[in-house]
């Protein structure tokens, strides 16, 4: 089993998931998740104060085949103040999962919050914004906080806990090989977050590359020295034993 050298991504498509952390977005059979919005975001009073009428937050959420909220990563806003408010409100909801032929599956998905004095309005991510690096907002300079392009970086982050795929002999004998893509984040702190593959990959062999890649840790990206959001990807090679 082969690992590529890690590519840091400026910007990519957030995918969605057929299994916990894959893409079926667009896979005959498939029913997305549906959020059960139980408790509305609560625009930030401390903000209209100071006359901030409008702003964004984008959160990746990962739930699982129950609906239950496993984790979640904030990728972005225009003010902190909007990241905090809308995961106040995701943590109060409840889901109903994405099922796949009628089977319940984990996924995960972006949502957008867009912040107005009047409400908030909660969509899934425009996947074509993600892909464009369209991070916009009425307030000047758009989002303040977002993954770090790769040029921005001060140095790509190095994987310091490494933990390989297992590979049972019995998928090796069987001919079940392929690379698998993996998506992810690292965090500040170095973390693997949110890792989403494809559904052109192998669905065992993604397991277990997800498996894998969210025990592994790197050394904290940084930009000028401050510690940041980046957005990669790693491929894992399974070839046939012998």
């Amino acid at each position: 089993m082969k690992t590529s050298i890690l590519n840091i991504m400026t910007f990519g498509a957030l995918l969605f998931g057929s299994l916990l952390g894959q893409d079926a977005s667009s896979t005959a059979g498939w029913q997305s998740m549906k959020i059960l919005q139980t408790v509305n975001p609560v625009y930030p009073s401390h903000l209209l104060e100071v006359g901030v009428m409008e702003g964004k937050a984008r959160i990746v959420i990962s739930t699982d085949e129950k609906g239950k909220l496993l984790d979640w990563l904030v990728v972005g806003y225009t003010q902190p103040a909007f990241a905090e408010a809308a995961v106040v409100a995701i943590k109060q909801w409840r889901f109903e999962p994405a099922r796949l032929w009628d089977e319940a599956v984990g996924i995960n998905t972006e949502l957008e919050f867009d912040f107005k004095a009047s409400g908030v309005v909660v969509t899934l991510a425009s996947l074509s914004d993600v892909i464009e690096g369209r991070f916009l907002s009425i307030l000047k300079g758009g989002y303040v906080y977002k993954p770090c392009p790769l040029q921005s970086l001060d140095k790509i982050p190095e994987p310091v806990s490494v933990v390989t795929p297992k590979y049972p002999t019995a998928l090796a004998d069987k001919g079940v090989k392929g690379a698998v893509t993996v998506e992810f984040y690292i965090d500040e702190n170095g973390l693997v977050r949110m890792p989403t593959v494809s559904p052109k990959d192998n669905s065992v062999l993604t397991a277990l590359a997800i498996e894998s890649l969210g025990q592994w840790k790197f050394t904290p990206p940084t930009s000028k020295g401050r510690a940041v959001l980046v957005k990669a990807s790693e491929v894992f090679d399974f070839e046939k034993h012998g």
